[in-house]
């Protein structure tokens, strides 16, 4: 078979004819698989099977064994036994075992990885993948997990073949889908998935588009809770990025189905708002990337970037994401840095080069006891900032606020008044009340002897 004649010819390249000390692995695995194979009480099979994923998963050797001679013996099960479910997951779980790299601590670094080997043998079966996508609609809970995780293991190693061979299967890619309305563990299991299946393959970002992953998507985030929620979330808005980056068609059929109004929830801080552990930080920095890739329009090479861009932006302002962002970066100074830094960024970029944009920034007002125009709240971080990683990021709003901007300037240029000498010496927690020219004013004397804040 050429499964096999193939297999043993990389083994033959790599290894020679030396057995390594691992003839004792080659013939148990040997025995367990004529057993799999040849056996007359199903008893018996199934506890060769039992005890073939046990020594698989333990010693590469086993591996390396079980890649010579085992794929053509749990292929036909899969094929051929579909009625026996507990030989179907077991012969799955074996599978699934043998293209698990083991850590081998104490072996040499450049020793070829039998569970590597065995994950580029596989996927070099087109037939393989169709079988296994097939077993996704069978009733069996266990055994769409494993076939899950066994697809899984395949595009860790060999994601472009995979993506190659998925895509001349008929409804592969729907099969998939349909098992994000699977149970939990299934559909955390597809969302991973489909979360390597789309990096970087157009076609099959499409096919998912069009088969309603945006509202499965967003359903499964409202679900988690959001940013409050846990990694799912994070997987979620990653699925959600690799459908939109460069792809401006995938981001004007999200903006003209769903709209953009699911994104809001969320950016939106609800609960105790000091709480920020490390996966809703991730979350929230994760749905920030997202709002720049809307922001951004599309890939530079795609002639409807700018249009849409545009649109974007408009309609991103037009959703009060400005107030989202100005919460997280400006407002929200317990939120990480990362994170503030991050939506000072989304409002530089939302900002940059859009007239209307530009003059929602300039109107809007911040607290909730005595409002300052936001300006001079983000000028305010300059002023006051240890983070140079904060700093640069509050720059780079006034930079893009400025930029071609004359109103804005001129409207900046007139608060350019000599302060009132009651101000002149007054603590910098007191500024709240200043004009932005006398809070700028103020910040240049304060730093004159150092030199370090520079005149935009």
């Amino acid at each position: 078979m050429d499964l096999v004649s193939g297999y043993k010819g990389v083994v033959g390249l790599v290894f020679g004819n030396e057995k390594s000390g691992s003839s004792n692995e080659d013939s148990y695995v040997e025995r367990l698989l004529d057993c799999i194979s040849n056996g007359k009480l199903a008893e018996d099979r199934r506890t060769a099977m039992l005890e073939l994923q046990s020594v698989v998963a333990e010693t590469s050797a086993a591996q390396l064994a079980f890649g010579a001679m085992g794929f053509p013996v749990m292929m036909g099960i899969l094929k051929e036994e579909r009625d026996d479910v507990e030989m179907v997951r077991g012969a799955l779980e074996t599978l699934v075992s043998a293209l698990t790299p083991i850590d081998q601590a104490k072996g040499p670094k450049n020793e070829i990885q039998p569970a590597i080997m065995n994950t580029d043998l596989l996927s070099r079966e087109g037939d393989s993948i169709s079988l296994l996508l097939s077993l996704l609609s069978e009733e069996d809970f266990y055994v769409r997990y494993y076939t899950l995780q066994l697809l899984t293991a395949l595009l860790t190693n060999s994601r472009n073949r995979l993506q190659e061979a998925i895509l001349t299967i008929p409804r592969g890619i729907t099969r998939l889908m349909d098992m994000l309305m699977d149970r939990e563990v299934i559909r955390n299991e597809a969302l991973l998935l489909l979360t390597y299946l789309t990096r970087e393959a157009e076609e099959i970002q499409k096919i998912v588009v069009f088969e309603g992953a945006f509202e499965k998507i967003f359903s499964i985030i409202k679900e988690e809770g959001d940013s409050d929620g846990g990694v799912v979330v994070q997987d979620c808005i990653e699925l959600l990025n690799n459908l939109i980056r460069n792809t401006a068609s995938n981001q004007i059929l999200l903006r003209e189905t769903m709209g953009f109004d699911p994104l809001l929830p969320i950016l939106k801080l609800r609960g105790s708002t000091y709480s920020f552990t490390q996966q809703k930080t991730i979350n929230l920095l994760s749905a920030l990337e997202t709002l720049n890739l809307l922001i951004m329009g599309g890939s530079e090479a795609d002639p409807g970037k700018d249009a849409n861009k545009l649109t974007n932006r408009t309609t991103l302002v037009q959703k009060k994401v400005l107030d989202h962002l100005l919460m997280l970066g400006v407002e929200s100074q317990w939120a990480p840095v990362a994170v503030r830094c991050s939506a000072l960024q989304c409002i530089g970029n939302l900002i940059a080069g859009h007239p209307k944009n530009l003059d929602a920034l300039a109107s809007k007002f911040l607290g909730e006891g005595p409002q300052e125009p936001a300006l001079n709240s983000i000028l305010r971080i300059i002023l006051r900032t240890s983070s140079m990683q904060e700093f640069v990021a509050a720059d780079y709003v006034f930079k893009r606020f400025c930029e071609n901007n004359v109103d804005g300037q001129t409207m900046l240029a007139s608060t350019l008044i000599p302060q009132p000498h009651s101000m002149i010496h007054a603590l910098v927690e007191e500024d709240v009340n200043m004009s932005f020219g006398s809070m700028l004013l103020q910040g240049l004397n304060f730093s004159e002897k150092d030199g370090d804040l520079e005149v935009m």
